[in-house]
């Protein structure tokens, strides 16, 4: 099943890397956002089906994004994708909602392909 993905990251060439994989898997790029405040514009422009979210970014992070994408839209379908979050003391809820993932950088690209079908 083909879906529509906003990418998330502050880092140029993981974008364009997860472009790449997303775009091989057969899904389609609706955006591409910097960081967490052009997240929750870009989502409530394109409302895909799936978001990648780097969780540590400038202005706002992902989990702060993820809960303004949750207050318009709590169906949304969140993949943070990061290294850590070891800036947090426990687990942010935001990992547990329903639909959302985590993947760890790096990552496979067969386990960005399981979370992107699951």
């Amino acid at each position: 099943m083909k879906r529509r993905v906003l990418i998330v990251d502050d880092v140029e060439d993981i974008r364009l890397m997860l472009r790449y994989m997303i775009e091989k898997a057969g899904h389609v790029i609706v955006g591409e956002a910097a960081n967490g405040v052009e997240a929750v514009e870009m989502y409530r422009e394109y409302l895909p089906d799936i978001t990648i979210m780097d969780i540590d970014m400038p202005f706002k992070t992902g989990v702060e994004a993820a809960r303004e994408i949750r207050e318009f839209n709590d169906a949304s379908r969140i993949i943070f994708c990061s290294g850590g979050i070891s800036k947090f003391e426990s687990t942010p809820a935001e990992l547990n909602f329903v639909g959302n993932g985590l993947l760890r950088k790096p990552f496979l690209p067969s386990q960005l392909y399981q979370a992107l079908s699951a």
